[in-house]
């Protein structure tokens, strides 16, 4: 098996290139993946050990927009995050990965991607949050969106299923079942989507891999 390897600021990580090359022959075919068990095993348990640590004051309310258009509206989403900054070599680990895989996307599908954000977010039983976009075309630098979950035992009776929609007139959509080491990525501006109601308390990771729209000082994302 082929192994990529990454030189990054903290310390060297060797990641099995199976896991970059089965999302982009998906991202190429359908312009989404979801693959079971497709974040390696120990980086979904360092996920989980720095959500344990999290006290409910490191959570706030989920908004939608950004900046000056940021806004709560409850009957859209209900759900509370916390973001990654790295601060923790458990977080760290996480965007480093995330980060070999932004480079290894760039290599193959010269996609430009420049930067990566996330947060966890845990949606207590009786959030949801409604279909929508992570980006509307010309107006977002959010290319890409990427979802991994962190829950164990999951079944369908406990709700909290991402449905993927393949299009603004699709009503069926596909759905993913929010089990532990499940990742989804999609492109942002082109695949509405929502989180169904969880009837028991639902963990995941969610992040962007954007493009690099700074003008002068002016940092995007702002930091």
């Amino acid at each position: 098996m082929e192994r990529f390897s990454l030189d990054l600021p903290s310390p060297l990580y060797v990641f099995d290139e199976i896991y970059f090359s089965g999302i982009v022959s998906d991202l190429l075919e359908k312009g989404f993946s979801i693959r079971p068990l497709g974040v390696p095993e120990f980086v979904i348990d360092a996920l989980v050990a720095c959500q344990d640590t999290l006290s409910k004051q490191a959570y706030r309310r989920g908004g939608i927009g950004r900046s000056e258009q940021f806004q709560h509206l409850e009957k859209v989403r209900s759900d509370e995050i916390c973001w990654i900054d790295g601060s923790s070599s458990e977080g760290q680990l996480w965007l480093d990965w995330c980060e070999a895989l932004r480079l290894y996307i760039n290599r193959h599908l010269f996609m430009g991607l420049f930067s990566f954000e996330s947060h966890f977010a845990c949606y207590a039983p009786g959030n949801f949050y409604r279909r929508h976009l992570d980006a509307f075309k010309g107006e977002s630098n959010r290319m890409l969106s990427v979802v991994t979950y962190l829950n164990d035992d999951w079944q369908t009776t406990d709700g909290g299923e991402l449905v993927l929609y393949t299009n603004e007139k699709d009503d069926l959509g596909v759905r993913v079942l929010p089990e532990k080491g499940t990742i989804a990525i999609f492109l942002s501006e082109d695949f509405p989507h929502e989180v169904l109601t969880a009837k028991r308390e639902r963990h995941s990771v969610a992040g962007w891999f954007r493009l690099n729209t700074s003008i002068n000082e002016n940092i995007d994302p702002p930091k």
